[in-house]
């Protein structure tokens, strides 16, 4: 290297002496040996943690921001800049911070997609390995690397299931699309939502439209990244210039027809359908005819209210001359003034409130009104008090008394008499568990499976030794993917990587203890109460 003053120095030399020093560096960084807390001694821990704590919350944010601007420096030769108000500049400053932030998630999603991918890796070398042993081939429900990556980290890290996948088919795609997308990433220039969502489009298409299509999409206009409408215009268009019949192949290859009901914040329930656009649309269309049938025939209703009564009461209770006929309100007749009789006899009754079929768990003291707790229906969310005590006095609707311990909030004893007799072992242990007793699984215990905890014969069919488990975690325990033990009440899960969960029976009184702490006393006095002769029903 050449020690002469830098002022002595041609422009080139001092360009070759800083490519130098940064080989260096870069050279140091590669090799560097990671440090892991866990394997240092216990004071070296302490004085770690007290400096990173420090350098994360107060030096980091700045020093990412003047990276990232270094970084994005083309080494052009800059104008001074005039000067400008004081309260621009901090602005500006403030700006920069946000972009800055953005850009260096990018970059670590990028580092995090390695990681994934290699995740991958060791966990299908070690189910390779293990299956390999097995000297037999792969049984029904037997997971896939794939899948037993996703639950790996979905479990460490909360993270959705659909949202991991898009991750993982990211960070494992060998096209030269999915390259793309992954060193824009690496460099900070795209997010990694907008990378995952290029992904699943071009995954379908044929690979070398990949590179063309990101670079069309991510194209700068007025000289700042393209904004969400904008990105999806460009998406579908690219995708659809690159293959004609792929719009086609998409729909066919990703017709998922279902339905799903979950109550909002609001204690609303939401109710999703998707299937056939011809059908949704023939239904819609004779929903908004018997809507506005309604409103001729003087219901004061809007229609979107009377639409959605229209559905649900249809759904419940049939289409108005069946539900005349089971109500016992018409007699058999083809005359078309019965018919009308009986449609408009109909209308009349859109919008009753059902028979609580559904499981809803509502607390002694909410029930008569001492807490307001909110109060959970099973499998679709939560719900005020006031709603869940309207709810348990509708007409028709059957009360379940389900014994909990004061102070866990575990269920000790379920009544056998429910609105759909079950047998007594499944609803017991039902009641006990609540949901999949998995690590972070919330799918209700009513819609997993059975799963003996010691594998039968070896452990007995008895309460004791069963818990709810969701198909795909049964399918875990069951090939030995992941490691289950019972203990009393734990239920103890160890992973692929060796992480050890735990998991409790459902804690039924975990809604009043956080109302209690979160909600401020409840003035009574202007709450009626039931008369004392007239108690609620059990």
């Amino acid at each position: 290297m050449d020690h002469r003053p830098l002022h002595a120095v041609h422009d080139s030399d001092v360009v070759v002496d800083l490519e130098h020093l940064a080989g260096l560096f870069r050279s140091r960084a590669a090799s560097r040996v990671p440090v892991r807390q866990r394997d240092l001694p216990l004071l070296e821990r302490a004085v770690r943690k007290q400096v990173a704590e420090s350098l994360l919350t107060q030096v980091m944010p700045a020093l990412v921001s003047e990276l990232l601007e270094a970084v994005a420096d083309d080494l052009s030769q800059v104008e001074p800049e005039p000067p400008r108000p004081e309260l621009e500049v901090r602005a500006d400053d403030e700006l920069r911070v946000v972009e800055s932030v953005e850009r260096c998630k990018a970059v670590l999603d990028a580092v995090g997609l390695e990681a994934l991918a290699r995740l991958r890796s060791t966990i299908e070398s070690s189910e390779l390995a293990r299956f390999a042993d097995l000297g037999r081939s792969k049984p029904p429900g037997w997971v896939d690397a794939d899948e037993l990556t996703a639950m790996e980290v979905c479990t460490a890290t909360g993270l959705g299931t659909h949202e991991l996948r898009a991750r993982l088919a990211l960070a494992t795609a060998r096209t030269p699309g999915a390259a793309s997308l992954r060193h824009r990433l690496q460099r900070g220039v795209v997010t990694l939502h907008r990378a995952c969502t290029i992904q699943g489009e071009i995954a379908a298409l044929p690979v070398d439209c990949g590179p063309g299509i990101v670079d069309a999409v991510l194209r700068f206009k007025d000289g700042a990244p393209p904004s969400p409408t904008l990105f999806r215009q460009r998406l579908t268009r690219a995708c659809l210039a690159a293959d004609r019949e792929a719009a086609d192949r998409r729909r066919t290859a990703r017709r998922r027809r279902g339905a799903h009901a979950q109550i909002d914040r609001d204690g609303l329930g939401v109710l999703n359908l998707v299937n056939d656009a011809d059908k949704v649309v023939a239904a819609m269309e004779r929903v908004d005819a018997t809507a506005r049938a309604a409103r001729a025939a003087g219901d004061p209703r809007d229609l979107d209210s009377l639409r959605a009564d229209i559905i649900t009461d249809t759904l419940m209770f049939g289409w108005p001359d069946s539900a005349a006929a089971c109500s016992g309100t018409l007699e058999p007749t083809t005359a078309t003034e019965d018919t009308s009789r009986v449609v408009g006899d109909w209308f009349t009754r859109l919008g009753r409130r059902p028979s609580a079929v559904v499981r809803l768990v509502v607390p002694w003291s909410t029930a008569v009104g001492l807490t307001d707790a909110p109060c959970e229906v099973v499998g679709h969310g939560w719900v005020t008090a006031d709603h869940a005590r309207q709810m348990m006095l509708n007409d028709g609707s059957t009360w379940q008394r389900l014994g909990v311990d004061g102070e866990s909030g575990a269920a000790q004893r379920l009544e056998p008499r429910a609105y759909r007799p079950t047998a007594a072992m499944r609803a017991q242990v039902e009641a006990v568990d609540g949901t999949c007793r998995a690590p972070g699984c919330t799918v209700p215990a009513a819609r997993c499976d059975l799963d003996h905890d010691i594998p039968w014969p070896h452990g007995p069919t008895e309460v004791t030794n069963l818990t709810s488990k969701h198909r795909s975690h049964h399918n875990v325990h069951t090939h030995g993917h992941w490691l289950v033990r019972r203990d009393g009440d734990r239920v103890r899960w160890r992973t692929n990587a060796a992480r050890i969960y735990d998991t409790y029976p459902k804690d039924w009184l975990e809604a009043v203890r956080d109302a209690a702490v979160i909600s401020p006393p409840v003035d009574r006095t202007a709450r009626p109460r039931p008369p004392r002769d007239d108690p609620p029903p059990f």
